[in-house]
């Protein structure tokens, strides 16, 4: 039914797939979306997961995150028959068979491209995906950490070699518009989208002790409340307030590739969200296209 919108999976963790397995239901993906598709991968970040898979988390998720990248990215690109014997995964690519025809599937892109996302400052993983030519997804934090998170990653993308682009960059942030600013503002205090915030976000980053990703340091961690994040956090408001917003937060970090923002679950009043989007293509964007990531 689309065209230009591109997909794809904000994280595969690797350390809960088997690489060979997953390489494959990537590259269907690949073909199924026309070539519009994006690997993003993760090393999984909840011990309960880890528990669950019996990976012990932590440096071990990392480094079978790293095993499962290389053998997926050999799939994609090698030819002819392999072998890669990891300490946790391994594969062993059969030679081209003209009976089966196979093992034949590659990607439909010349390359899918792998997205990895990172959320702390200075974090291992942001240094990984530079160190890979990965794209970089920052996750919804201040836009202070959002420029330590270009620094790290560039750093590494030059260090190993690479060229990195803020066209590339992707950053996330919470986005409502409406035709006024006051209807956002209670579209959002009064909605899902307040609701997921005040009683789960919020206290789950100051429970770890994260609240500073999204205050940027600026108030105490036990003034950050749902108020604060509407006034000083979110983009909420007319489409025009919206633009704005979206003009200071690029300035701020010296330009980025493209914004992404969460969807929230807004079954019980669903026109008005339907309505923030159609806004935002068609009376946001355009006040944007000046600006160039």
């Amino acid at each position: 039914m689309t065209e230009r919108l591109t997909l794809g999976a904000a994280a595969h963790l690797l350390p809960y797939h088997n690489p060979v397995a997953l390489a494959h239901r990537m590259m269907w993906l690949d073909h199924m979306t026309g070539g519009r598709y994006i690997a993003g991968i993760a090393p999984g970040a909840y011990a309960s997961d880890a528990q669950l898979f019996g990976t012990g988390g932590g440096a071990n998720n990392s480094k079978m995150m790293v095993e499962a990248l290389d053998i997926l990215e050999a799939i994609f690109k090698r030819e002819g028959a392999f072998k890669i014997e990891g300490e946790y995964f391994s594969v062993d690519m059969p030679a081209y068979d003209e009976e089966i025809a196979g093992p034949h599937l590659k990607p439909a892109q010349a390359q899918i491209p792998i997205m990895i996302t990172g959320m702390s400052e200075n974090s291992s993983t942001i240094k990984f995906a530079g160190s890979r030519g990965a794209y970089l997804l920052s996750q919804q934090v201040h836009e202070k950490t959002w420029i330590n998170h270009w620094e790290t990653y560039s750093t590494a993308a030059k260090e190993a070699g690479y060229n990195p682009s803020k066209a590339d960059w992707r950053v996330c942030r919470d986005i409502f518009v409406a035709d006024t600013d006051e209807e956002a503002l209670d579209l959002v205090r009064n909605g899902a989208m307040g609701t997921l915030w005040g009683k789960y976000n919020i206290p789950t980053f100051k429970g770890l002790g994260l609240g500073p990703l999204l205050t940027g340091g600026l108030i105490d961690e036990d003034d950050l409340d749902l108020d604060w994040m509407i006034e000083n956090f979110f983009i909420i408001g007319s489409p025009d307030t919206v633009a704005a917003r979206i003009e200071e937060l690029y300035n701020a970090v010296g330009g980025f590739g493209t914004l992404v923002s969460f969807v929230h679950e807004y079954t019980d009043n669903p026109e008005p969200y339907r309505r923030s989007f159609e806004l935002l293509g068609a009376k946001v964007a355009p006040q944007l296209a000046h600006l160039n990531g």
